[in-house]
């Protein structure tokens, strides 16, 4: 699997809030690895990623807990989307 394959997998599988304590170090490689084969911006400050990626997967399981009634589905499509725009190198506008 590719870095940003391991990165959105490790999004899915914690999307619930089940964050371990270590998740930043793990993340941190993960980033470094993606910036490394530039399929994350490498402008990006990769320990800010960790933890913002730590708090947007916490953010968006306590969404979850308080929002049942919203499609589980869609709402992890969205996640994955936010995840995927912030984190990718920006295109030149044509």
């Amino acid at each position: 699997m590719s870095a940003w394959d391991d990165l959105m997998a490790w999004v899915d599988a914690h999307a619930n809030g089940d964050v371990p304590g270590d998740a930043e170090a793990d993340l941190l490689a993960l980033v470094q690895r993606a910036q490394a084969d530039r399929s994350v911006d490498r402008e990006l400050h990769a320990p800010d990623v960790a933890r913002w990626l730590v708090g947007l997967v916490l953010g968006h399981a306590e969404l979850r807990r308080r929002t049942p009634r919203i499609d589980a589905d869609l709402d992890q499509a969205d996640l994955r989307l936010i995840v995927t725009r912030w984190l990718h190198p920006a295109r030149p506008s044509v």
